[in-house]
């Protein structure tokens, strides 16, 4: 058998050429028309507007503390009617923050933190498995999954004052129903992706589903205080 030895400069020679060669089969059998679908296209623009605002996610919220509240003065505060101290919805007043596709909710609290109460799922869509989950003493993580690999995620998180979360603005459509007392924010898209979003008690409840209709949803939300 004959042998060859590869020196430097055999390489610094020929590699090129095969480089060359590489790129131009690669190109000839790349499909330049293939179109990729709308849900896609969807997916992943979110996914890159996420990358690019990299401060709304949890590790840097309290990082922008003093930021958000300088911002804080020229946003409109949510509030959910307030009845008896005992009977409270929730906890906490919600600031938002209109960005150019996006909404900055920032929380504010008087309330000391205490215990971290996970509140899972009152219901669970038939045909899904939990195939994931991350709890600890601030946040819970639960995703769940069905044969057609169709994903819901739910996640909690408990508020402390100047912690926030960022929300998509390009939905197709929003509405908001009313789930055992509790204000349920439902955002679609027309390609059948939605997400959730809720205030109760001390937490924060965010939903996303690949493909759920609205009236699963609101089933979800269907915890007791208790839980």
């Amino acid at each position: 058998m004959r042998y060859m030895e590869v020196t430097d400069e055999w390489l610094y020679r020929y590699m090129p050429m095969a480089d060359e060669t590489m790129i131009r089969e690669l190109e000839d059998s790349t499909d330049y028309t293939y179109q990729f679908s709308v849900r896609f296209e969807r997916k992943m623009k979110r996914l890159i507007w996420r990358e690019a605002h990299w401060w709304l996610d949890a590790g840097y919220r309290q990082l922008k503390r003093v930021a958000l509240l300088g911002i804080c003065v020229v946003a409109s505060v949510l509030l959910l009617s307030l009845s008896v101290e005992g009977n409270r919805i929730k906890f906490f007043d919600t600031v938002s923050t209109m960005l150019e596709s996006s909404v900055l909710y920032t929380y504010f609290t008087d309330e000391q933190e205490g215990e971290f109460q996970a509140r899972e799922p009152g219901y669970l869509p038939e045909g899904y498995r939990e195939t994931e989950r991350s709890l600890s003493d601030i946040h819970m993580f639960l995703v769940f999954e069905n044969e057609k690999g169709e994903m819901i995620t739910w996640e909690q998180i408990l508020v402390s004052s100047g912690a926030s979360v960022g929300m998509d603005m390009e939905y197709d459509v929003r509405e908001t129903k009313e789930v055992n007392g509790k204000s349920v924010v439902i955002c679609s898209y027309f390609e059948g992706d939605k997400y959730a979003y809720c205030e109760y008690k001390e937490s924060v409840f965010i939903l996303t589903a690949d493909n759920l209709p609205v009236d699963e949803i609101c089933k979800m939300f269907m915890f007791t205080g208790y839980q």
